[in-house]
């Protein structure tokens, strides 16, 4: 989808916040982020995302390389699928799953049987839930096993869900442990109502200390995915961005949690249906090379939509680039400041907008059906895809009156 131009209040607002904001040296930096695998030789822009805070405030995401200098340039959603990666599309048969998250325990606690109601009426097979886990033991209230015992009577699998960044840490690998362990003892004292599966949404990279050393926090992340499903004492369900086969670093984590993982769940978060075809392509593709299911994941909640500042190389400019170590970081400065052979400087262009509607359908279902009713045949050209799962779908308000199209 096209960029737009943000009003030019809010990008005189956003030049006002950095004034404000200011160190009284120039060269004190008002934001620093890192700058993965840049060359800065190829860069044609640097995007800094942001977002209004309270009152005059902005907050600063990240930073993003655009490296249009070295490289074909392709349309700024990523929507131009790679033809050498394509399959030949084929018919989408009933073997797909559809799966959505309920993260919140509420959700199903309440009513079992009118949850799972709501998820068949969804056209779903598949959920994953968040498990109550109290002292170390699953809640022993009943509506887990109820809950269980109505989705298994109607087809439909329960899987828990886990995740927080903090389990690649040895305090919160820990803890996960011992979660891990509570799920496991739930399934031998509940044979009849066993939770079918458990899956990790762990995302590392959320933590600040990822952009200091991302190959070594995507090593620890493999390293935690394997002592958690020993733990647990079977295979789990990894999920990851659809970025993570790409980046240094990346294959290398997958192959050390292939031995431990049951299916990888791929967070291909576009709406545009080549753009969810090219984010899915490096999972489908490594999936089809270990032998590995793969279910690509849509986004349907609500997002905000983000802004960000191009930036364009320039003699002189405010965003300035230097090398840590084996990292690399922009600066963003309160004054312009000429660059050099070392710290290349890049001069503000201006701001636009990041929609939200580029990666959440936003509750609009029929809009993900159509979306999922063209690419779908393309997924299936890959022998590891094995359908979709849907995010947020249960953020959506009435989910009872949601119907799935045919």
């Amino acid at each position: 989808m096209p960029s737009t131009y943000l009003p030019i209040a809010f990008t005189a607002l956003l030049g006002l916040c950095l004034a404000a904001g200011a160190p009284a040296q120039a060269e004190d930096p008002v934001w620093t982020a890192a700058l993965p695998n840049a060359r800065p030789a190829c860069l044609s822009a640097i995007h800094v995302y942001v977002r209004p805070g309270a009152g005059e405030a902005v907050e600063y995401l990240r930073a993003e390389a655009i490296e249009d200098g070295c490289v074909p340039a392709t349309p700024p959603d990523g929507s131009a699928p790679d033809a050498g990666l394509t399959r030949e599309a084929r018919p989408v048969d009933g073997n797909l799953h559809r799966g959505a998250w309920a993260w919140r325990s509420e959700l199903w606690q309440q009513d079992p049987e009118a949850f799972i109601a709501s998820a068949l009426n969804q056209g779903l097979d598949q959920i994953f839930i968040s498990v109550p886990i109290v002292e170390g033991e699953v809640d022993p209230a009943p509506a887990l096993q109820q809950l269980i015992a109505t989705a298994h009577a109607s087809g439909v699998a329960v899987s828990a869900v886990e995740g927080d960044p903090e389990m690649v840490t040895p305090v919160g690998l820990q803890y996960a442990q011992i979660r891990a362990r509570a799920l496991r003892q739930y399934n031998l004292d509940h044979p009849a109502t066993p939770l079918d599966g458990l899956q990790y949404d762990i995302e590392p990279y959320l933590l600040p200390d990822y952009a200091l050393a991302p190959e070594a926090m995507l090593e620890r992340w493999g390293q935690s995915v394997i002592a958690l499903s020993e733990t647990y004492g079977s295979n789990v369900d990894v999920v990851i961005p659809f970025w993570l086969p790409l980046v240094p670093g990346g294959q290398e984590a997958l192959n050390t949690v292939r031995a431990r993982a049951g299916r990888l769940t791929v967070m291909a978060y576009r709406t545009a249906p080549g753009s969810i075809l090219t984010a899915a392509q490096p999972a489908l593709i490594w999936g089809e090379a270990h032998d590995l299911a793969v279910i690509i994941a849509l986004e349907a909640g609500p997002l905000e939509d983000e802004y960000l500042q191009v930036y364009r190389p320039a003699l002189n400019g405010s965003l300035q680039i230097s090398q840590a170590g084996s990292v690399q970081e922009v600066h963003l400065l309160a004054e312009a400041v000429p660059g050099t052979v070392d710290q290349p400087v890049y001069r503000y262009s201006h701001t636009v907008t990041a929609p939200a509607s580029r990666v959440s359908f936003g509750g609009d279902l029929p809009a993900l059906h159509r979306a999922l009713d063209e690419v779908e045949p393309m997924l299936n050209g890959y022998d590891s895809y094995a359908g979709v799962a849907i995010h947020g779908l249960f953020q959506i308000a009435d989910p009872a009156l949601i119907r799935n199209e045919p």
